[in-house]
C-alpha cells in the first residue's frame, strides 16, 4: 500500500509553493529600496519642525554579498529543475533508483551538484550574516527536501 495520489499531490504542491516563497523573497531583497516617503507636516505641532527629516535623504547603503547572490541564483536553478513540467531525463530522477555506470557520470554529477548547492546555501546562510540569510536557509532547506522527496511523490502520483 503506497501513498494516496491526492495526499502526494498536496505534499508536492506544498513543497513547491513553500520553496518558491523564500526564493522570491530573496530576489525581491536584491531590488533597490524605494525612497522614503515625505515627512507630513502636522498643523497642530506647537514646536518648530525638526531641521532634519527623520527619514534621512538617502536609504542606508547596503553591501551586496556576491556569494549569497550566486548561491541564490544556483538555488533557484536547483528549484527550477525540480519544477513539474521540466523534462526529466534519466539523470535527474534516477538517483534513488539505481547508480549509473562509469560511462554515464554526468547522470550523477548534475543532481549531486544541485543537491550540494542546497547544502552549501544552508551552511552559508547559517554561518554568514547577510541580508539574504533567511531566504538561503529556508529556501535551501525546502529545495533539499524537494530533491529528496520529489521522486517518491511523482511515483505516487503516477501509480494510479
Amino acid at each position: 500500500m503506497g501513498l494516496q495520489p491526492r495526499f502526494a499531490f498536496l505534499l508536492l504542491a506544498a513543497l513547491i509553493v513553500g520553496a518558491a516563497v523564500p526564493l522570491a523573497i530573496g530576489w525581491a531583497r536584491l531590488l533597490p529600496e524605494e525612497k522614503p516617503p515625505f515627512e507630513i507636516e502636522n498643523p497642530r505641532r506647537r514646536t518648530a519642525p525638526p531641521s532634519e527629516s527623520i527619514y534621512g535623504s538617502e536609504p542606508a547603503p547596503r553591501k551586496i554579498d556576491f556569494v549569497a547572490v550566486v548561491l541564490l541564483f544556483l538555488l533557484t536553478v536547483s528549484f527550477a529543475v525540480q519544477f513539474p513540467g521540466i523534462p526529466r531525463e534519466t539523470g535527474l530522477n534516477s538517483l534513488p533508483d539505481h547508480w549509473p555506470g562509469g560511462q554515464n557520470w554526468f547522470e550523477v554529477l548534475l543532481p549531486c551538484l544541485l543537491i550540494l548547492v542546497c547544502v552549501v546555501a544552508i551552511v552559508y546562510g547559517s554561518v554568514r550574516r547577510s541580508f539574504l540569510k533567511m531566504p538561503l536557509l529556508v529556501g535551501g532547506s525546502l529545495v533539499l527536501v524537494l530533491w529528496i522527496v520529489a521522486t517518491w511523490l511523482y511515483r505516487a502520483l503516477t501509480a494510479v
